[in-house]
């Protein structure tokens, strides 16, 4: 007799896990081969799909239609966001070319009793063309000269009120001051482009700005504190009338030697540089304040100093006052001149 009729219930359990085994493995099969192919129809598609997004857009009139309409309503998008914050900005009142000189003056007298011992010699709230002479009309832009100075006193508003700012929050000194020129300042050779083939590109993207940009490049000393209360208040809405971008900040600490390495003590007598017998220059080390003694006691010994913290810094700063135009009316003359 066979071992399967000897050991039937052995032999029995051996041939159903058998045909589970081989049932498990075609699920298995079947399952990668269901796997394999829709990997392959998903990469497929992602490629027909990055094909499709890199092809160019067919020149027909219905695509043509439909990028106007894009266009047409991303302008729409950003002219009410410029009419918006158009309003949310202090506008000029009209001026004379005259009394925008006088105000300069005036302007320029009241800065000076604020911040006396800390601003440049020639200060004149970076107008200092303007002292002497008036401002000049812009042919190429079609200006009058009372309209540039109109323009030109939004920006001394804006330069006086940063420069306060500075003054009020306790810099040492404002070392220099400089201002980007406006357009309408420039004459007709210098607001031309330089190079010929993108001018009639620049005249065409000029009617779709809605930005002026207006540097102001300034060099501070004052301590840690100050600069980033100062970067506080240009960032802050309630503090800062006028848009401002901090585009640039660089900063130099005035001591560039590091802090000496022992510890200033009764024992050690410390040399020009701060170490015992030093020749080189180093930090000046503030000692911390120790306690009184009393009445026939020694003083107590200096066992630290401040290292790091108390340095004067100099930093260099180009803020960007952002002046937003008035696009309708920008769009009323473009209209009108075509």
């Amino acid at each position: 007799m066979s071992w399967i009729q000897d050991n039937k219930v052995p032999a029995a359990i051996l041939g159903v896990t058998g045909a589970g085994v081989i049932g498990l493995g075609v699920m298995l099969f079947n399952a990668w081969s269901a796997a394999a192919e829709a990997q392959e129809t998903f990469d497929a598609v992602n490629a027909s799909l990055a094909n499709l997004n890199s092809a160019k857009i067919a020149p027909t009139p219905e695509n043509l239609a439909a990028k106007h309409l894009m266009v047409k309503d991303y302008t729409d998008i950003a002219n009410k966001m410029a009419t918006v914050l158009y309003k949310l900005q202090p506008e000029p009142k009209p001026m004379t070319d005259t009394d925008f000189q006088a105000k300069v003056k005036a302007r320029t007298l009241e800065v000076k009793k604020l911040g006396a011992g800390k601003l440049p010699a020639e200060f004149n709230l970076t107008f200092d063309q303007y002292v002497d002479n008036l401002p000049k009309a812009n042919d190429k832009l079609k200006l009058t000269a009372d309209q540039v100075a109109t323009e030109l006193s939004g920006y001394l508003d804006a330069v006086e009120t940063v420069t306060t700012m500075l003054l009020q929050n306790g810099v040492s000194s404002i070392d220099m001051i400089e201002r980007s020129e406006l357009a309408a300042e420039k004459s007709g050779d210098k607001a031309a482009s330089p190079n010929s083939q993108n001018q009639r590109g620049n005249e065409a993207a000029s009617d779709q700005m809605i930005t002026e940009r207006r540097q102001l490049r300034l060099v501070l000393r004052l301590d840690q504190g100050v600069l980033q209360s100062i970067l506080s208040k240009l960032a802050s809405p309630s503090e800062m009338p006028y848009f401002t971008v901090v585009r640039l900040v660089r900063i130099e600490n005035e001591v560039q030697v590091g802090p000496a390495r022992v510890v200033l003590s009764a024992s050690s007598t410390p040399g020009p540089g701060g170490e015992p017998g030093s020749d080189e220059a180093s930090a000046p080390a503030a000692p911390t304040e120790a306690k009184p003694a009393n009445k026939g006691e020694q003083p107590a010994t200096r066992d630290s100093a401040v290292v790091l913290g108390n340095e004067g810094l100099r930093a260099y700063l180009e803020i960007d006052l952002v002046k937003f135009i008035d696009h309708s009316k920008t769009a009323a003359a473009a209209g009108s001149t075509r």
